[in-house]
């Protein structure tokens, strides 16, 4: 499968129509956020959280390397969303990033 290093963004777009529902964001975030009982507030990880922007609508702020190191299961769950769905990983200096092949042999 197809794998991310260091800083991007998962936008909201494919082409130009909106990746529906419009929580998506919010929700691929669930898997590593925190829901705090005496607060009832949910905390999202520094490392993968929503954000809105007008480039990319609604997306995820994610840095891959600490993905994959604190979570590798959500990691994986992540890069599967990405390509099951054809999203697009941007750069935080805005250029679109080309997956990179993994380079560990899948055991047949």
């Amino acid at each position: 499968m197809d794998c991310f290093t260091g800083k991007g963004i998962i936008s909201g777009y494919i082409g130009s129509t909106k990746f529906r529902p419009s929580a998506w964001a919010e929700m691929l975030c669930d898997c590593v956020a925190i829901f705090n009982l005496s607060t009832r507030i949910l905390l999202y990880a520094d490392y993968l959280r929503p954000i809105y922007s007008d480039r990319y609508g609604h997306c995820v702020q994610v840095d891959f390397d600490v993905l994959q190191r604190a979570q590798p299961a959500a990691y994986e769950h992540v890069l599967g969303f990405i390509h099951s769905n054809h999203l697009q990983v941007f750069g935080l200096d805005g250029h679109l990033l080309p997956p990179s092949s993994d380079d560990v042999a899948e055991v047949a």
